[in-house]
């Protein structure tokens, strides 16, 4: 089990998992929006699943790098809470007034499949972000919590 200093150093590197996944596949991750696209196509494939039997750590890696696309383009800050409703922890990122937990976004959608489109759900995610009153423009790489984090984003 690998240490990590804070919460945002662990997220960053389960997203580097997912560029080193990806590549092992072809396909390029960057970190840029049209990214999220590409990696729809890897969790397309069947054998995503079948190679890694651990879904939690699937969530948590393809969640990371999803969150981190988002963190690096509106800012935001990540942190470990209870899942609203449930019993459990999980990643949480903090940007802009809202919180998004995208590795339940990643479980949902490697259980219930293309319903639950992760391009979809950022398009979605970055309009309310953009319609935000308030916000500030994002910018790139900015680190750090705006607004209050009460409103939840899934």
């Amino acid at each position: 089990m690998e240490v990590h200093a804070s919460v945002a150093e662990m997220a960053q590197a389960y997203a580097e998992k997912a560029v080193e996944i990806a590549a092992t596949l072809d396909c390029v991750l960057d970190y840029s929006e049209e990214s999220l696209m590409r990696m729809e196509t890897i969790l397309e494939k069947p054998a995503l699943q079948e190679s890694e039997p651990d879904i939690s750590e699937s969530c948590k890696i393809w969640g990371s790098y999803l969150g981190e696309v988002v963190r690096r383009r509106f800012g935001g800050s990540w942190s470990i809470e209870t899942y609203p409703g449930k019993q459990f922890a999980t990643l949480a990122l903090s940007v802009n007034g809202s919180r998004l937990f995208p590795s339940m976004k990643l479980h949902r959608r490697i259980t219930q499949g293309q319903d639950e489109n992760v391009w979809s759900f950022y398009k979605m995610v970055r309009s309310r972000l953009e319609s935000t009153p308030g916000a500030q423009p994002p910018r790139e790489g900015k680190s750090g919590h705006r607004g209050d984090p009460g409103r939840r984003v899934q």
